[in-house]
């Protein structure tokens, strides 16, 4: 009896221990990285502080330490399918600095814009499309793309938005795939209608931030001063979130987002050395998603920008407020037809549902199978012990049965 008993215990076990649907993994933990108590790096400026006569030369520090957003983006599974090899990303900012070894003979420049004073633009051109090396963890989400630097403010990082429009009309008259800049943009200027239209021609995809980086210089505490306009329909808007998915109650606002991407505490490159730096913003968010487009377009080289745009959306993980950025989502999704409407009116689709119905079918097959194992288990448990015990005789009800 004690023997049936283990028997049929081990069997009860066994199935429930079948293993359920296999889930995914949450691919917003954060990774150990730059910051984690072993490296402290500086903090990358927006522009150039009050009565700092000259350029950004601190060196930045090493750290072979992995970023976190190179695991909460998955950027080691997508680059088995594309690392943007191409195509070119305009950086439209402080300039961009080829002196940083992740950059090295993969940047063009458009006037001046190859000198970076400030290291803004070329943190973010980092981002976008910074090498992978050896010995480090960084890297940028398309390392294989190309960088078009453009200057899109003043030479210390003074924002001035008829330079932003105009280095956006200058980087889709260049031929950029992808258009990043460094601030936002407000759809309702005449300047930045007119740049939108020439990307529209280019086919360019503009990716901008739907929220300044900072508050307004000179506000009090806690005033983060009015929300950001309303960027242009056609552009791509983007929001900064932290390595759990939110963002700090305490950001500046916005007006309109489409898409939310890792933008709190990132670690790029620098204007001098190979040191890095930390930032964060939605400017940065920006860049990040500019190199999924990267990647994207090199592995779809067909597609057009309003299609890269709807792709990245497509892809994206939903969630309860704004998707968030997906780029393996984005490449390997199924490709969408772009519709006739423009792009600001087109409906944020979520990712279609995976069928689970032959799944949960073999779960059933699988479930009804082990029951029906451990009854006739059991009812040969029961049975078998007993005929031993007569050497097989018919037992007292067949016997009386056929005496009958």
């Amino acid at each position: 009896m004690r023997r049936r008993t283990t028997v049929l215990l081990g069997l009860v076990t066994l199935a429930v221990l079948l293993p359920p649907p296999a889930a995914l993994a949450d691919p917003t933990a954060p990774a150990d990285g730059a910051g984690s108590g072993t490296t402290t790096l500086p903090g990358m400026p927006e522009r150039l502080p009050e009565g700092q006569d000259g350029c950004t030369t601190h060196r930045g520090r090493p750290t072979s330490a992995a970023p976190w957003t190179r695991r909460s983006l998955g950027l080691d599974q997508v680059w088995k399918l594309s690392r943007g090899r191409g195509t070119t990303v305009a950086v439209v900012g402080t300039g961009v600095s080829a002196v940083p070894a992740v950059l090295a003979g993969r940047v063009t420049a458009v006037g001046a814009a190859d000198r970076d004073c400030v290291g803004r633009g070329t943190f973010q051109a980092g981002l976008v499309a910074g090498a992978s090396l050896p010995g480090q963890g960084f890297s940028g989400v398309a390392p294989a793309a190309r960088i078009l630097a453009v200057r899109g403010t003043g030479e210390r990082g003074e924002p001035d938005p008829a330079l932003l429009a105009a280095g956006v009309r200058k980087a889709a008259e260049a031929g950029a795939d992808v258009i990043t800049v460094t601030a936002p943009l407000d759809g309702s200027l005449p300047a930045v209608r007119a740049a939108m239209a020439a990307a529209v021609r280019h086919d360019s995809l503009v990716v901008v931030p739907a929220a300044a980086d900072a508050a307004p210089r000179g506000g009090s505490g806690g005033d983060q001063g009015p929300p950001a306009p309303a960027p242009p329909p056609e552009a791509l808007a983007v929001l900064d979130s932290g390595p759990q998915g939110t963002r700090n109650p305490l950001a500046p606002g916005y007006t309109r987002a489409d898409l939310t991407a890792p933008g709190a505490a990132l670690v790029g490159p620098g204007p001098v050395g190979d040191g890095k730096w930390t930032a964060s913003g939605s400017s940065l968010a920006a860049a990040l998603t500019a190199g999924a487009a990267a990647l994207v377009r090199s592995y779809h080289p067909s597609l057009r920008a309003d299609q890269v745009r709807e792709r990245l959306l497509a892809g994206a993980y939903p969630g309860a407020g704004l998707p968030a950025l997906d780029p393996y989502g984005a490449v390997s999704g199924p490709a969408r037809p772009a519709a006739a409407a423009p792009a600001a009116e087109k409906p944020v689709a979520l990712p279609e549902q995976t069928d689970t119905g032959a799944a949960r079918s073999t779960a059933l097959l699988v479930t009804a199978a082990s029951v029906g194992t451990i009854l006739a288990v059991a009812f040969a448990a029961a049975v078998l012990p007993r005929g031993r015990a007569r050497n097989w005789r018919p037992g007292r009800y067949e016997a009386d049965r056929r005496a009958g």
